[in-house]
């Protein structure tokens, strides 16, 4: 595979992406309206555009990482506007969207000789930034095998999850227990709290034993220090994300009990907590709502 990648959208996630392509001796394109992103872009040797049509032109493979679906749509959008490309391109989205607007935009692009592949990541900004990620591919495989250097720069572990749109469904389970694990992490820490125990033991004792996980790991620290900036998952994506979930929960007629309830704490935490902040200030919302 072309060793010319363009990169839309540079931030917590897609900045590491970038950063480890430009490590792995790859040319990077990218764009991103976020100065600080842009910035950080370019210290580390990327090439930074100023419009996609460019990105395009220059690049044989696309990585799609954006903070919103409205932003997506408008990227879509503006990639149905190019020319189409009398040699093929490639596409991979690595997006927590909706499964329909992820094949409406297979569809779209594929009328301009682009290939499009579904390929979520499980893992958090900090894991992307030590290429602990595991990337959820499905698509063509053929593909995804030949982007195989792309995705080992960047995460620990591709696995090939089958037909297009296999890839968000995995995701969409590994964000149910993600969200389910965060808020109970937060429940756990401020239980103990209360009944007088010391923060920093809570965090050792619970992550030796059976009942630890990743989000245990990860996030309990960032509650106890209270630190959520900058967010290594903000309060904005990850509400997004939810609402990605409830959906899709709607639309397969599933009742989730523990997600509803974990779901409605985040909901509640539009009015109090900013959407800058990590999901581990979640927690916050918690100790408001315990008051």
């Amino acid at each position: 595979m072309s060793k010319i990648i363009g990169s839309i959208g540079l931030g917590a996630m897609g900045g590491e992406y970038a950063k480890h392509l430009l490590e792995n001796n790859f040319k990077v394109f990218g764009i991103d309206p976020d100065k600080k992103n842009s910035s950080s872009f370019t210290l580390y040797g990327g090439i930074l555009l100023n419009n996609i049509n460019d990105l395009l032109e220059k690049s044989n493979v696309i990585i799609l990482s954006l903070p919103t679906v409205p932003i997506f749509h408008n990227v879509i959008n503006e990639i149905e506007n190019c020319n189409y490309f009398t040699d093929p391109k490639v596409i991979i989205d690595m997006n927590t969207i909706s499964l329909e607007d992820k094949l409406d935009a297979k569809n779209k692009l594929e009328k301009l000789n682009i290939f499009f592949i579904d390929a979520p990541v499980s893992g958090t900004g900090a894991q992307a930034k030590t290429k602990d990620l595991v990337v959820m591919s499905s698509g063509s495989e053929k593909i995804i095998d030949d982007c195989k250097d792309i995705f080992d720069s960047f995460a620990r572990k591709n696995i090939f999850v089958g037909e297009f749109g296999n890839g968000i469904k995995f995701k969409i389970l590994a964000n149910l227990l993600v969200t389910v694990h965060n808020t109970v992490t937060a429940e756990a820490l401020l239980l103990g709290q209360k009944v007088g125990l010391d923060s920093q033991k809570i965090y050792e004792v619970l992550n030796e034993g059976a009942a630890t996980s990743v989000m245990l790991d990860k996030r309990m620290p960032l509650m106890i220090s209270e630190d959520y900036e900058p967010a290594t998952a903000s309060m904005r994506i990850f509400l997004k994300d939810i609402d990605v979930i409830s959906n899709f929960l709607k639309h397969n007629s599933m009742i989730s009990p523990t997600f509803d309830a974990a779901a409605a704490l985040y909901n509640q935490s539009k009015d109090n907590i900013p959407i800058t902040y990590d999901t581990a200030a979640i927690f916050e919302q918690l100790k408001i709502n315990n008051k």
